[in-house]
């Protein structure tokens, strides 16, 4: 009986966990929003995924913080930009507060 109610307790717990994962998050922040714009940009080495700046070359999969910064924010988005730590090449993330990234785009303004 013991046993039955300890596996009872554990499913419980493991399942209902999982509920908090996946509700609202609210909007995204400005430092989620460059934390997204950099990952895409490390991905965009990878393939192209139909946005303006296409695919990117190897030099893009190291990203330095310090690269990342917000260049403009408005009503439901930020504009990230991400520049190249081996040059001086520079693309512009537009993400908008669901997350979603909206295009990117090597020249600013899109």
């Amino acid at each position: 009986m013991k046993s039955l109610l300890l596996t009872a307790s554990l499913l419980i717990a493991a399942f209902s966990g999982q509920a908090y994962a996946h509700g609202d998050h609210g909007a995204v922040s400005d430092r989620g929003a460059k934390s997204i714009a950099a990952r895409a940009v490390q991905k965009m080495t990878v393939r192209d995924f139909g946005y303006k700046a296409g695919q990117l070359d190897e030099s893009w999969k190291v990203i330095s913080q310090d690269k990342v910064t917000v260049k403009e924010s408005g009503a439901g988005f930020y504009v990230i930009e991400v520049g190249n730590a081996a040059s001086d090449e520079k693309v512009y993330v537009k993400v908008l507060e669901s997350g979603v990234i909206e295009d990117a785009a090597k020249n600013y303004p899109f």
